[in-house]
């Protein structure tokens, strides 16, 4: 039946940090929980409640995940069994990207383990573990097909990428300093200045679907950027959706893009290329100026940072936050929802050709 429908609907968790979820072998089980930020207050002479809302859409708490995890020994050799179960401690032990599938669309989110439990298992090869997940950020991204990179990966070359040595502590402390160690080699697929296009998302997205919900082997383990995204595709690619005057002559760039998004986004990085003075951004009616004149490109930030690169000779300046201003009527940052936004850019500029990009973190529940 899977393979008839390449479009499951339920979400799949992949990995964790380093630690890859092989298929269905790994995870039993998973339960997560989502809650949004409201209030109410009861009416006290009528029925129902009020909500408090200042805005359409939700805010998202912190969500909770549980898993049960099954891990088999069998598959790994018996002298890397320890280094293993140390691999899996490790990647338990730290804050980072927990990765999931969702239909046809790869997610991440950030993640910490807040509990682990042991579950007595009477086969001596199996390991099998409640974990409980706090996902602080409440939401989740959409990957980027140009950022993520899909290694193809067997549980049982878990230490190809490490540097797992067994030190014998019981040889006498000259015998041990004195003899050379054994160089660790690292495959060299290892790098990330090897990824290739053909291990990007961009690549993979149509193939992973049928691989990450068939239930056989075929395992990737998840690479996130290494910045081998900015040496296989063009800057301007990952600038995101491009809009540029439609004659050098004309003053104003204005002009449509379409989000994904699913949950209004606020992570918005604008990028302006080309020659304009005290340039004003508006996207969705909100706007926003930087005051100066500027040949070259500017990024604003959704945290607010603003940058100016006169070439790419030229290290970025900082711009100074007191040079962006706000219109009345307007607010700091932008926000993307479903469907077509606008953007309208003023360059007051009628001599030169300018282009913006809008790039968004696509946001999901």
């Amino acid at each position: 039946m899977l393979s008839c429908d390449p479009y499951p609907v339920y979400r799949k968790y992949l990995q964790f940090n380093e630690l890859v979820i092989d298929n269905f072998d790994t995870l039993v089980s998973a339960d997560r929980s989502i809650n949004y930020k409201t209030n109410t207050i009861s009416y006290s002479h009528g029925h129902g409640s009020y909500a408090v809302r200042k805005r359409q859409q939700h805010f998202l708490e912190e969500q909770a995940l549980s898993m049960t995890l099954r891990f088999d020994y069998q598959k790994i050799s018996r002298d890397q069994r320890q280094f293993y179960k140390d691999f899996i401690l490790k990647n338990l032990s730290a804050a980072g990207r927990l990765w999931a599938i969702d239909g046809n669309q790869l997610l991440w989110t950030m993640a910490e383990v807040n509990q682990l439990g042991d579950i007595y298992a009477n086969e001596p090869w199996i390991w099998e573990i409640d974990v409980d997940f706090t996902l602080t950020e409440g939401i989740w991204h959409k990957a980027d097909v140009h950022k993520t990179f899909l290694r193809p990966y067997d549980s049982c070359d878990f230490i190809d990428c490490l540097d797992y040595r067994e030190i014998d502590e019981c040889l006498d402390c000259c015998i041990a300093c004195n003899s050379k160690p054994a160089e660790h080699c690292k495959k060299c697929f290892c790098e990330c200045e090897n990824l290739s296009r053909e291990w990007s998302l961009c690549e993979l997205k149509k193939e992973i679907i049928a691989d990450f919900y068939a239930g056989c082997n075929n395992t990737y383990q998840i690479i996130y950027n290494c910045e081998a995204g900015k040496h296989l595709w063009k800057e301007e690619i990952l600038l995101g959706h491009r809009l540029c005057k439609k004659t050098k002559c004309r003053q104003l760039i204005a002009g449509e893009f379409y989000s994904g998004t699913v949950i209004n986004s606020d992570k918005v990085q604008v990028t302006l290329i080309g020659k304009f003075e005290n340039p004003t951004i508006k996207i969705n009616g909100n706007g926003m100026q930087v005051s100066g004149c500027f040949c070259g490109r500017l990024t604003i930030m959704s945290t607010g940072d603003i940058w100016y690169q006169r070439d790419s000779n030229c290290p970025p300046m900082r711009v100074p936050v007191n040079d962006l201003i706000i219109p009345k009527g307007s607010s700091f940052g932008y926000e993307v929802h479903q469907g077509l936004n606008q953007v309208v850019v003023d360059t007051r500029n009628k001599c030169d050709m300018v282009c913006v990009f809008v790039k968004v973190d696509e946001l999901t529940a």
